[in-house]
């Protein structure tokens, strides 16, 4: 009994196209991430602002400063409210002359105020021991505006200045907290907006998957028909006239 290898090869490539099928399908349904979240700031008085949905994985950026290991800040699994857990992009947007602006007489003024109140309403409630740590923090606000000053009129390099720039950078991550105007705009667009992405992402990895199929599909015509000219076989048939008598015989 001869062995029918165009049927065999029929049948192997309805399976690759059948796991290219299932493959594409688990793709598009179970291995969509929704996008990052990206908030900016240019200065320690400039709150941040959502820009909302950024690609997959982020990466260095043009148009933001990156941390100490050369990277943009994330803040993983970030709960933006009950509910809804995103990834977190943080931009620190330099100014028009490319620098950061870490420091702000305005804001480092209004700091003091507050601790300053605060020194006041521990000493008169008897809390003597927070009065005495507000004060540090008090003099240490002082230090930082009089240095910060003294350094403004100074033509520093990069390098005098990133430990400070990165230690601000630390602090407004640490400090990140979602404001209610960016949560109400956030709430507004981020479901047409992740919609629409999800919608890209199955219709690119379908498109992949029929590619393949189609690729497959392609190769077993064209392979059957080299393999029949060789072999002199007719198109449509497995065998040659002789040797289909032998196999039905």
């Amino acid at each position: 009994m001869a062995i029918n290898w165009f049927e065999g090869g029929r049948r192997i490539t309805k399976l690759c196209m059948g796991i290219t099928a299932l493959t594409g399908a688990y793709n598009a349904i179970f291995e969509y991430n929704p996008p990052v979240l990206e908030f900016s700031t240019g200065s320690p008085r400039d709150a941040w602002r959502p820009t909302l949905v950024v690609e997959d994985a982020p990466g260095p950026a043009s148009d933001c400063v990156l941390d100490r290991s050369d990277q943009i800040p994330i803040l993983w699994d970030f709960e933006v409210k009950p509910g809804l857990v995103r990834d977190i992009s943080l931009c620190f947007r330099p100014n028009e002359a490319g620098e950061v602006v870490y420091f702000s007489a305005e804001e480092g003024a209004k700091n003091l105020q507050k601790v300053e109140a605060a020194i006041a309403n521990a000493k008169a409630a008897g809390e003597l021991d927070d009065a005495r740590v507000l004060a540090l923090e008090a003099s240490r606000l002082r230090q930082n505006m009089e240095t910060a000053q003294v350094r403004s009129a100074q033509d520093l390099t990069w390098e005098e200045t990133e430990i400070e720039i990165f230690d601000y950078m630390d602090r407004r991550v640490a400090d990140f907290s979602i404001t209610p105007a960016a949560l109400a705009s956030i709430e507004k667009e981020l479901p047409r907006m992740e919609r629409e992405r999800l919608i890209n992402h199955v219709t690119e990895v379908l498109s992949i998957a029929a590619y393949f199929i189609g690729g497959f599909w392609l190769f077993s015509i064209v392979i059957g028909w080299i393999v029949r000219g060789f072999a002199g076989i007719p198109r449509g048939q497995d065998f040659r006239p002789a040797q289909q008598s032998d196999a039905t015989g």
